[in-house]
């Protein structure tokens, strides 16, 4: 879309929803719009879609089934629903009712128009940052976990990946216990070389589901760590604990 166009619909949708009802404004924006959907139907198709299922609640009309929503919503690029039904706000009350190429055309303009970046950042799934770190930078720890002879740990193997640059990591389990996070939680401890032995860095605590394959954990120590020299899981109240006892160790893992 050239910026002389999009400067256009601009200004036609701020005198739409500022102004009286103007029928040769709506047609010139109508017209506009409908070349802009041929740029990319398919694309003018999905937004349209995400908008109208956003704002079926602001009207007060029925709100799509919620499996039916989010499979709308997750086919769409672009705006949050909260953004979404902000904008729609401007637009006037009988927007929804608009018909055919009215409500997908404004749909449209009200996606391109909202203020947000460039692109969705997308979240990496925690087995491709674990994947990345893997074949990442030099200095990224690959180590085997070693079990105890805790009764949670009988079956259990996998290994950690952790760098120290980009202070992440991920732990990879299978065979440990599953556990009941009403009853207890697993806890990473990291033992850092910089830093009193008494006092690990709390990693996080974690849940095995029952029935799982690998599991997978990322990492997110509570504040940085320099010098890592042993990984270990320990068995905590649910919740976790700032100090560790340290009854129940089930894994770990050194660096030497």
């Amino acid at each position: 879309m050239s910026d002389e166009l999009r400067a256009r619909i601009d200004e036609l949708l701020i005198d739409r929803a500022t102004d009286a009802p103007d029928p040769e404004r709506d047609e010139e924006l109508l017209e506009l719009l409908e070349r802009v959907a041929d740029t990319d139907f398919e694309l003018y198709e999905r937004v349209a879609a995400e908008i109208t299922a956003a704002l079926l609640p602001v009207q007060g009309l029925d709100p799509m089934p919620a499996h039916v929503e989010s499979a709308v919503l997750s086919s769409a690029p672009g705006a949050s629903v909260h953004d979404i039904r902000r904008g729609s706000r401007a637009v006037g009350p009988d927007w929804t009712r608009r018909a055919g190429w009215a409500v997908a055309a404004a749909a449209l303009v009200i996606w391109l128009t909202l203020p947000r970046g460039s692109d969705p950042i997308v979240e990496p799934t925690t087995a491709e940052v674990r994947s990345a770190l893997a074949e990442g930078a030099v200095g990224t720890l690959e180590l085997p976990w070693t079990s105890t002879e805790d009764a949670a740990a009988v079956d259990a193997s996998g290994d950690v990946v952790w760098s120290t640059t980009a202070q992440d990591g991920v732990m990879r389990f299978a065979g440990l216990q599953p556990n009941d996070p009403t009853e207890f939680q697993y806890q990473l401890w990291i033992f850092d070389g910089t830093r009193d032995d008494r006092y690990p860095v709390d990693g996080g605590v974690f849940d095995v589901p029952a029935g799982a394959g690998d599991v997978l954990v990322r990492i997110r120590p509570k504040i940085e760590v320099r010098e890592p020299v042993l990984f270990a899981i320990t068995i905590e109240a649910p919740g976790g604990v700032v100090v560790s006892a340290r009854e129940r160790i089930v894994l770990v893992a050194e660096t030497g």
